[in-house]
């Protein structure tokens, strides 16, 4: 049947230190002490369990074959069933793959190991797909908010421009209405003194035709004075 010794905290063990394990890791094929078990919660997300459930679940195990009472330490492939030497020699000695049954628990260590690292590395790959299609994402809403942009600024320029050249509209029309009215105002302000000059220059030739009359008959009129 499986020991009763208490199992041994693996970290503690290694530095010398004698120290029974509180808990059992599945990961880790290994008992932790309560103290080892912080500084490992920190490290891994591995499956535990309390030492006496893991000790409820492995008491069923055989280490003593039973008819013979030798240590069960060889492994029958060909019945997938652990065996002493005893009973190679006298039950499975025509069997094939008969192998060690420390072999056969390596390997299903390494398989549990495997069957970790599988899920580690899927946990990994869906966390790497998944920011992966997050940027993917999120670059297909950076050029969709880079178009709106762009056409946010195009409008935004288009009304400018429209606002522009009506300014420029009313600026023009201002501009000359303006000019017109000052046009006016000066062609009126020419028109008045051309007709200033014109009435100047009619009145300058009227007296010129009376000052030729009156200088004659002034004249005449000393002569007869003089004659008398």
């Amino acid at each position: 049947m499986a020991s009763s010794k208490p199992i041994q905290c693996e970290p503690c063990y290694t530095e010398k230190i004698n120290t029974e394990a509180d808990i059992w890791c599945y990961n880790c094929d290994a008992g932790l002490c309560s103290t080892c078990l912080s500084y490992h919660k920190r490290s891994y997300d591995h499956n535990t369990i309390d030492i006496k459930r893991y000790k409820n679940t492995t008491r069923a195990i055989k280490t003593e074959c039973d008819k013979h009472g030798q240590q069960l330490n060889l492994y029958c492939l060909s019945h997938l069933m652990p065996c002493c030497d005893e009973c190679i020699v006298t039950s499975h000695s025509n069997c094939t793959g008969v192998t060690s049954l420390a072999i056969v628990v390596d390997k299903t260590k390494i398989e549990k190991s495997k069957e970790s690292i599988e899920t580690d590395i899927k946990s990994i790959l869906t966390l790497s797909e998944k920011l992966v299609t997050n940027k993917i994402n999120n670059i297909k809403t950076g050029e969709n908010q880079c178009v709106s942009m762009k056409e946010a600024i195009n409008e935004i320029r288009s009304g400018i421009n429209k606002h522009l050249d009506h300014l420029e509209e009313q600026f023009c029309i201002e501009t000359d209405k303006t000019w017109n009215q000052e046009k006016s105002k000066a062609t009126d302000f020419i028109s008045e003194i051309e007709g200033t000059i014109e009435l100047l220059n009619k009145m300058k030739e009227d007296l010129q035709s009376v000052t030729e009359c009156i200088i004659p008959t002034k004249t005449s009129i000393i002569s007869i004075c003089t004659s008398n």
